[in-house]
């Protein structure tokens, strides 16, 4: 027993055995070697596939023929099959060529979709970012957000820009207008700005500028009406609370109804006091101490019943009257504690009457007093009025 090759395959394989154990084919039996080279052939074979050398006679050199006619016809059916075999192989390396594309084919077809819709809504998002900055814009009244849009959308539509740069020249007459306003510092060019422009962010600042001017003059005039008439036109104004103090005092300062019925009747109970003779109703209408009576300073109530004697000592004193002419100048005066007193001017008539006619005589007073907060006559003084 031998280890040869199998003629076949060229496998290793006992020269003992069947078949080979590789590729099937018959072994004992069927092989011999070659007298020439050594190499192990087929019984059949005419020519050693090694050395090309004949290994039998004429029935080998026929069969050998018959072999290589055989062989050559195999060869050809071989090389056809292994040319339809290479057309197969071509077109499944060509198919799995195409299935190992398409992969690739479906990813850059993907990645191309995904670009063109990321541009697609790149685009949308940066013109609806255009549409928003242009109403903002439009909706402002402040420049800087108008230049601002100018600068960032270059490519914004022609009629956006148009429109928005429109807006902006606008604003800056608008502006030019109020810096003149200001710069005046008057109420009617103030007012003038608030009707040609009502919709203008400085109407709020003009408004509290006319504000600060009414006050101003009212303060300057320092009367009820001027504090009045800012009250009525500001009621919701920065001054109102010094407007209304303001007007109370002056109103509590003005000369009412009562206070002229209560003066009226102080020096009606003095002067008929005066007429009659009556010390207890004329003392009881002045002060313990005047400031002047009839031009004697800190005149006593015993001043005032001694100039009543005097009157009434006449010679020949029948009747004497007086009579004021009701021509009331009062003036009234707080003296910081919430009380008022009264600087009262009038004029008066005197008539006295004698038992000797020719005596009568008739006289006009004119009569500069004063009333303290207690309803005190504090001041008197009378100047004859000549006829």
């Amino acid at each position: 027993m031998a280890i040869i090759k199998c003629p076949e395959c060229g496998h290793q394989v006992s020269d003992k055995a069947a078949t080979c154990p590789s590729c099937g084919v018959g072994i004992h039996g069927n092989i011999k070697k070659c007298p020439e080279c050594g190499e192990v052939v087929f019984n059949d074979q005419a020519l050693c596939p090694n050395c090309h050398a004949p290994i039998a006679g004429k029935e080998a050199t026929a069969a050998a023929s018959t072999s290589q006619t055989v062989e050559t016809r195999n060869t050809v059916f071989n090389d056809a099959s292994l040319q339809d075999d290479s057309t197969i192989a071509t077109k499944q390396q060509d198919t799995k060529k195409k299935k190992s594309m398409t992969p690739w084919v479906v990813a850059f077809v993907l990645a191309l979709a995904v670009v063109f819709i990321g541009l697609y809504f790149y685009k949308t998002t940066l013109t609806k970012n255009e549409i928003d900055a242009y109403e903002n814009a439009m909706q402002s009244s402040e420049p800087a957000v108008l230049q601002s849009f100018l600068d960032m959308y270059n490519d914004a539509p022609r009629e956006h820009r148009d429109s928005v740069m429109s807006h902006l020249e606008m604003l800056k007459k608008v502006d030019s207008d109020w810096n003149n306003a200001v710069v005046s510092n008057s109420k009617s060019s103030l007012l003038r700005y608030i009707q040609m422009h009502p919709n203008s962010i400085h109407n709020v600042e003009a408004k509290i500028k006319i504000d600060s001017l009414d006050w101003i003059d009212a303060s300057q005039k320092n009367t009820a009406e001027a504090y009045q008439k800012y009250i009525d036109e500001h009621a919701d104004g920065m001054y109102i609370d010094q407007a209304q103090d303001a007007f109370s005092q002056i109103d509590a300062r003005k000369v009412n109804s009562d206070d002229k019925s209560n003066i009226s009747s102080i020096f009606t109970t003095f002067f008929n006091a005066l007429s009659q003779n009556d010390e207890v109703a004329l003392t009881s209408c002045v002060d313990n101490i005047m400031s002047s009576f009839l031009h004697k300073e800190n005149a006593s109530k015993t001043d005032v019943i001694g100039y009543m004697h005097k009157i009434h000592q006449q010679a020949n004193v029948v009747k004497v009257e007086y009579r004021m002419n009701n021509d009331w100048k009062i003036e009234k005066t707080d003296d910081g504690t919430g009380n008022f007193s009264y600087t009262v001017n009038f004029s008066v008539d005197q008539t006295i009457e004698h038992s000797d006619e020719g005596d009568n005589s008739f006289n006009t007073y004119k009569v500069t007093s004063k009333v303290s907060p207690e309803g005190k006559i504090s001041e008197l003084n009378m100047q004859r009025i000549v006829q």
